[in-house]
């Protein structure tokens, strides 16, 4: 960048800036100009802002994730939709299709803004950046919760995580997505719902591990055989099927097969009208359940049956594409469920399902916030109102909850979720988070291993695995959760690199950390893991030099990482200082920012590196000011 283009972006990050006809207001998170006034996401404004930091140059894609989501494991998956959002709202605001062209995508480099990056005029208002919420939206290690991708992975799940609220399991089974034999080859959505469905009720067989969605489902049109998905989930047994439809009729095949012999234990064809597919699903289940020797307990916190077959046909189809999330298909999850409801109003597990639509909508600014979060409490109240005994409609109340900015409501319905129904796939996908956030640190650790048996090729769920081991000093079974994350995942790259990295420098295993450190690139998070490495191998020039980048860095963006440095130094004084600044820059209360908050909360529960600080009275007070005592 030449020095008159740095200028140019350090006025656009203090004050704003032109963007041909649009006027960037990051303060305010907003872009105006001929079409109107468009709020942008955080993350869609941060990238924004990188971009505009070097207009007509390519930003790589791998700076964008290391800088907007510090410390954070997430996916090509998020960076892609704030791309989408910020192109849609470029265009919104310009009232011109022609400006999505602006953001343009360099194959195989990155990103690049070819619009005209121009001062403010004189004497706009503007307000400091020391507490922008593009800023502070990303600090600490958040808590991984985008779909991710997967490759395989040889070797079973931890044994002792298949302990179950019944007892201990003597069985593990794996449905896979049912295949389409369908003529027209169109009824995919279907057999995805119909194989979904058979599995959830499964889960509620206390005496067997039931693997979930992600997982299963990515043998998806893979040329793989029973005994490899046997060995590469971990488990004993493996239902598949097939679906044929033709108009009102169908035929659905199913065999349950012990996955290292391939000895087929029970098959069953189903020649039906679609009308009866609810009770079909309720059949398969049982007879699996039959054939291994359990009962399957009752499903009245799963919901009951719709009252209308096509009401439930377009409610599958709404599942497809919330599972899916490609662009646009959340949208598409909501047109759907609305089409149920609008046949069978009725029907509460489809307003719990709308419910998390309107979340994903208003965190991913698709929609307006408050109109979106409205929506989503109505969709909530309503599954509750419906079917009080539908555990996802009170686990979709309590995020909404959340969402708006009051957790002390959200934790009470959550208790009523996990009392009704604590294996409930959603249910479960939240309790380790809220028990770490909640400080119950040894019961987040169980309820992670849990997932991760269940779902053993999400990258996601090791990775919070990794993070909560660190908090109970179990330091090389994180590492190693870490470890197979990145090989289920190889693009979650440096931010788990990272990770490593610091455990190694913990645990002193100094070749290996400085093997680590020559994989990340340049910026925070290698400075970081300098300062660590070199404090403890007895370098203090280049420990002071890397600290002192950290330092610069600070001053405009306040990082956690640099009380990690200090504490681990033993220069208390100086972290506590840090921390009270970051503290100070968070708007506690805004509810756009709960996400964010939650992260940078549970972050100071895993922290290794801020071990040393609790000892000190100061800590507690800390704990108390960010809400966590």
């Amino acid at each position: 960048m030449t020095e008159p283009e740095e200028k140019l972006a350090d006025l656009a990050l203090e004050q704003g800036f032109g963007l041909g006809t649009l006027r960037v207001d990051p303060n305010a998170g907003e872009v105006a100009g001929p079409g109107g006034t468009e709020k942008l996401d955080p993350k869609v404004m941060a990238v924004l802002m990188m971009l505009a930091e070097r207009a007509r140059h390519v930003v790589p894609r791998e700076e964008l994730l290391a800088r907007i989501w510090p410390n954070a494991v997430v996916t090509d998956d998020a960076l892609t939709r704030c791309l989408y959002e910020l192109r849609r709202q470029l265009s919104q605001a310009g009232g011109d299709e022609q400006l999505k062209a602006m953001i343009e995508t360099v194959p195989k480099r990155g990103y690049r803004l070819n619009g005209t990056v121009t001062p403010p005029t004189p004497g706009t208002e503007t307000r400091p950046l020391a507490a922008s919420r593009w800023r502070i939206a990303a600090v600490g290690f958040a808590i991984v919760t985008a779909t991710v991708l997967w490759i395989s992975l040889a070797g079973r799940p931890d044994p002792d995580a298949n302990r179950r609220a019944g007892g201990e399991t003597t069985a593990s089974i794996a449905v896979l997505p049912f295949v389409d034999m369908s003529a027209g080859q169109d009824q995919e959505y279907f057999s995805d719902g119909i194989s979904e469905e058979i599995l959830n009720r499964l889960t509620q067989v206390k005496t067997f591990l039931v693997i979930a969605r992600t997982s299963s489902f990515a043998f998806k049109g893979q040329p793989a055989s029973i005994q490899e998905i046997g060995q590469k989930l971990g488990v004993t047994h493996v239902l598949e099927g097939s679906v044929r439809r033709s108009g009102d009729r169908i035929r659905i095949t199913t065999r349950l097969v012990e996955a290292s012999s391939n000895s087929q234990l029970w098959s069953e064809t189903y020649d039906r009208e679609t009308g009866g597919l609810f009770s079909i699903q309720d059949e398969i289940a049982t007879s699996v359940a039959t054939a291994l020797r359990s009962t399957l307990a009752g499903t009245a916190t799963r919901g009951a049956a719709p009252a209308s077959a096509k009401a439930y046909e377009l409610f599958l189809q709404g599942e497809f594409f919330y599972n899916r999330r490609a662009t646009g298909d959340v949208a598409l999850a909501e047109k759907y469920y609305r089409d149920a409801l609008a046949i069978d109003p009725g029907f509460a597990r489809a307003w719990a399902s709308l419910a998390g639509t309107y979340s994903l909508l208003a965190y991913e600014g698709a929609m307006p916030r408050e109109v979106a979060l409205e929506k989503q409490g109505e969709a909530a109240r309503k599954a509750i109102e419906l079917d009080p005994n539908l555990a996802v409609a009170h686990a979709r109340y309590s995020q909404y909850h959340w969402d708006i900015g009051e957790p002390g409501t959200g934790y009470q319905i959550w208790d009523q979720a996990l009392a009704l129904d604590p294996d409930d796939p959603l249910v479960l996908n939240f309790t380790a988070g809220v028990a770490m956030r909640a400080g119950e640190v040894d019961k987040a650790v169980r309820a992670q291993r849990r997932l991760v048996a269940r779902d053993p090729l999400s990258a996601g769920h090791r990775v919070n695995l990794g993070m909560y081991l660190q908090a109970v000093d179990q330091l090389d079974g994180a590492k190693t959760e870490l470890q197979k994350a990145l090989e289920l995942n190889p693009d979650l790259g440096s931010g788990v690199d990272f990770a490593i990295a610091r455990i190694l420098v913990l645990t002193r295993q100094f070749k290996d950390a400085k093997a680590a450190l020559a994989r990340l690139p340049e910026g925070d998070m290698r400075d970081h893991v300098l300062a660590l490495l070199a404090h403890a191998e007895g370098r203090p020039s280049e420990a002071d030099a890397a600290l002192g980048r950290l330092v610069a860095r600070s001053t405009t963006t306040p990082d956690i990482r640099l009380a990690e440095v200090y504490a681990f130094r033993g220069m208390s004084e100086q972290a506590f200082d840090a921390l009270q600044g970051l503290l100070d820059a968070i708007e506690w209360d805004e509810p756009s920012l709960v996400s964010q908050v939650w992260s940078w909360q549970v972050e100071l529960r895993v922290s290794p590196f801020l071990r040393p600080l609790h000892r000190d009275p100061r800590w507690q007070a800390l704990m108390a000011e960010t809400r966590l005592s």
